[in-house]
């Protein structure tokens, strides 16, 4: 069976979201914390394209979901090279210059295919018309939106009303979707601010950290992760490795109103795991469920670790989590810690080593062997 994700790829991935846990935003604007980067900004990108795909495909218009992780992996590359310049910014440096927009995408593009094996380079690449890859750049300017009302007290008012006005000018382009109405309502848009909430809640917060790593941010790698050890281990089944996608956009959701219980302590005494679950079901019922259409609600339990339709998933997920812990504390000691915790929890990783696919055993022994 024919691999599509090389161990190359998957080195060149995770570099790349290294690099983008690093890449602040609002830089132009603020010093605000460093809990805004581009890492957690692509995981409320997937989560609301998810939302507004949900609404388009009820609408009777049909959404290939397969798209959106091949969109967001090439966006994560994009966002790395073209660092913290926003794109009106880009667009004033294009014309200044005599640039055509054309000619940098195109560079950025060789740029990624030197990253990229060459049929994994190939296997992301998407249409520009394509209707999946125009409701991901929605979604992006959404999130966007969100985030400049979170910052809105840090920041000058002239500031703020431009950007303000910029995204509004943006956002009104895709009126044209379906849902926008919907996607765009008081109560939608709560549901994203309670997801985006998740980047203040910082992993690891028991220890000392270099470098700050939020939920959000967290989930996006994990997302990651999961696809592309499930095209490894299922070359053939595109469609369970984007559930898997989405799984890890989701699978953290409910800390927003929960917190987080490390998992040694929920297996400490029988039952405690199990009540946690329902404690997590119950606050998405709450806070998430009550408050959106039936179609909604299936096409988000559809991702839920917590749900019992995927029981029999939570193992597989479970592993890319794991991965994305040990790459976590590797990315601290990287960065220079020399706290215990982060070599323990490196190295209890790496003796569970076999239970990874073969190209994230590599990387994992690796990286580990890097500062051993």
């Amino acid at each position: 069976m024919k691999q599509i994700v090389s161990k190359k790829d998957l080195t060149s991935i995770n570099t790349m979201l290294f690099e983008l846990t690093c890449l602040r935003r609002w830089s132009e604007v603020t010093v605000e914390g460093g809990k805004y980067t581009e890492l957690g900004k692509q995981a409320l990108n997937c989560m609301i394209s998810y939302f507004w795909a949900t609404e388009i495909q009820h609408a009777g218009q049909k959404v290939n979901f397969n798209w959106f992780p091949k969109i967001a992996i090439l966006r994560g590359f994009t966002k790395d090279y073209q660092c913290d310049v926003p794109e009106s910014n880009l667009d004033i440096i294009f014309h200044l210059g005599n640039v055509s927009k054309e000619s940098f995408d195109e560079m950025i593009q060789q740029r990624i295919q030197k990253e990229l094996s060459q049929s994994f380079y190939d296997w992301l690449q998407v249409d520009s018309d394509l209707l999946e890859l125009r409701i991901y750049r929605a979604a992006t300017k959404v999130a966007t939106l969100l985030e400049l009302e979170e910052i809105k007290n840090g920041i000058s008012l002239k500031d703020y009303d431009l950007k303000r006005e910029q995204l509004q000018t943006s956002i009104e382009s895709f009126s044209d979707l379906p849902g926008f109405d919907l996607v765009m309502s008081e109560k939608y848009l709560e549901i994203f601010r309670n997801f985006s909430k998740l980047r203040n809640r910082i992993r690891w917060a028991k220890h000392p950290n270099i470098i700050k790593c939020g939920v959000l941010g967290h989930h996006f790698d994990v997302a990651v992760y999961a696809y592309l050890m499930s095209l490894e281990v299922n070359p053939l089944d595109e469609e369970l490795a984007t559930r898997y996608f989405f799984m890890g956009v989701f699978h953290d959701f409910p800390e927003s109103w929960t917190g987080d219980m490390p998992s040694p302590v929920k297996d400490a005494i029988p039952g405690l795991r199990e009540a946690t679950e329902l404690f997590e079901n119950q606050v998405m019922q709450e806070n998430v469920y009550n408050h959106l259409p039936d179609y909604q609600v299936k096409a988000i339990r559809h991702t839920m670790l917590e749900d019992s339709e995927n029981a029999s998933l939570k193992k597989f997920l479970k592993k890319s989590d794991n991965f994305s812990a040990f790459i976590e504390c590797w990315r601290e000691i990287d960065a220079g810690s020399r706290h215990s915790y982060y070599f323990k929890v490196a190295r209890n990783s790496f003796g569970k080593k076999e239970d990874l696919t073969h190209n994230f055993r590599l990387l994992l022994e690796e990286l580990y062997y890097s500062f051993h």
